[in-house]
Formats: structure tokens, sequence, C-alpha cells
């Protein structure tokens, strides 16, 4: 059977990758993207699955669906020509894919698929840092977060442990790591805009931290999340992870700028 071995959220804004490239060494999230990475070289994972949520690159308001598995044999991104860093041919996996969107369907979740995909800086940002020769195939998991009404977090989190569920009797033999990309508080051209809602940045940190998931999901509303900033409701994909890693609890978290990097070891044996 397959095998989740190593669960991990980071942030994906491009100007990390021009940041790092200015000034190579000096920057906080370039030592932690250095962290996570070391893990991920270490768990040796054989697909990717990621949980994302599209920046209206290949979904815009008329046809937005709530949960959508990504089909593709292959894709590249990113797709805006603006995001510095080179465009990726990115290798899916369809057999495992086709199989995650079986299951969920018969576990009652509604989920989408798209054989055709444009990627986004979001799928791509945290791939050119923990995937960089782009050697493992990644299965994309869309989760709505912009276009309200979203999923709420509760959902999302079953969503999550439905993912663990299918790792678990999958016929395969694949180590499987499973990756969120988002921020905790952040707003991008709106009201909010230069403030970060430290309180809720550290709330989430501090659940995340003692594991505390299921109080996380109840407490990030649809109010609360918009909150914090117009890009908040990226914390879904977090909490669809969380629902993934069962009892454990993250080998670090921390938080920056207010997004966040962890890890989940779900194979027992690294520190």
């Amino acid at each position: 059977m397959a095998k989740l071995v190593l669960a991990a959220g980071v942030p994906h804004p491009p100007r990390l990758v021009r940041e790092m490239q200015d000034a190579p060494g000096q920057l906080r999230g370039e030592a932690l993207f250095k962290q996570v990475a070391g893990y991920f070289e270490a768990a040796a994972p054989d697909v990717i699955i990621e949980l994302d949520s599209d920046h209206f690159v290949q979904f815009f308001y008329s046809n937005v669906p709530a949960f959508c598995v990504g089909l593709a044999e292959e894709a590249e991104g990113p797709e805006e020509i603006w995001v510095p860093m080179p465009k990726y041919t990115v290798k899916g996996d369809v057999k495992m894919g086709r199989g995650l969107l079986g299951y969920g369907l018969k576990s009652n979740f509604d989920l989408a698929a798209a054989e055709e995909l444009r990627l986004d800086h979001s799928m791509m940002v945290p791939l050119h840092f923990l995937n960089p020769n782009m050697e493992i195939p990644v299965i994309p998991l869309y989760v709505n977060g912009f276009a309200a009404p979203t999923p709420t977090a509760r959902r999302t989190f079953s969503l999550g442990r439905m993912v663990r569920k299918f790792v678990e009797q999958w016929e395969g033999d694949q180590r499987v790591a499973i990756l969120a990309s988002g921020c905790f508080a952040m707003d991008v051209g709106g009201p909010l805009r230069g403030w970060t809602d430290d309180n809720w940045v550290e709330t989430v940190t501090d659940l995340l931290e003692n594991g505390k998931y299921e109080t996380l999901a109840r407490r990030a509303t649809a109010q609360r999340m918009a909150d914090a900033g117009n890009n908040s409701t990226e914390l879904l994909n977090w909490i669809g992870l969380t629902g993934a890693v069962g009892d454990t609890k993250p080998l670090f978290v921390e938080n920056d700028e207010g997004s966040g990097y962890a890890v989940w070891d779900l194979e027992g044996g690294r520190n």
C-alpha cells in the first residue's frame, strides 16, 4: 500500500524568489525554505499532493469548483509572466489522481477534475524550492480560497482526512508527501494592505504547534479569515493538510510575515 510519509506547509510570495537571488543567505524565509527542503529530501517522496488555491489563472468566477483534482500528464508554470522564476514543466500522476477523484466521490466529496492545467505562482513557488528538478510528480488538489462562498474550514479539514484514507488504501507502493501552499493573514491590494493580523497569526501558529487542528478548523470561520485580509482564506489549504496528519504534531512551526513554514514527520525517525 502507499504511505503518507511527510506533510509540509509553506508560503508562496513570488517576491521571495527575487529577494533570495538579490540577497542570498540573508533572509529568514530562505533559511526556513531550506529547512523544509531538507526534510523533503530526507523523506524521498515518490509523489506530492499539493493543496493550493488558484489565483484566477486556472479558474475564474464563472467556474470555480470548491475542490478540484488536477489530472494532467504534465503542466507548465508559473503562467504569470511577471513571476521572477523560470517556467517549469511539472509531471503529474494521472493514475493516482483518478484514484483520488474516484475515492473522494465514493466518500461523498463532490470533487471536480481538470485534465488541462495552467499552474500559477502559488503552485510553483513551493515546488521551485522543494522540487527544484521537477522530478517528483505532483497531483494538484485545488481548494477554492478566493471566490466566495468558499468551502468551510471544517469541510476542508474533512477533505484532508479523506486524502489520508485514500493514500492508505491505494494499491501502490508510493511514498506520498502532502504539501499546503498559502498564508495565514495577508491582504493584497485591499484596504488592509500593509497590515498583518499578528494576533491571528499567533493563534494559528499556536494551534498548529500544539496539534489542536479541529479547534483551528472551528475557529477559522469565513468572517475570521476575511478579517485577517483578502488572501487569508488560503489558510484552508493548511487546514486541509492538518486533516491528513492525524494526531501527529509538527516537527516545527515558524511564522514569518503573515505566513508560515511547518513540517510533519508521518513516518517516524526524523528530528
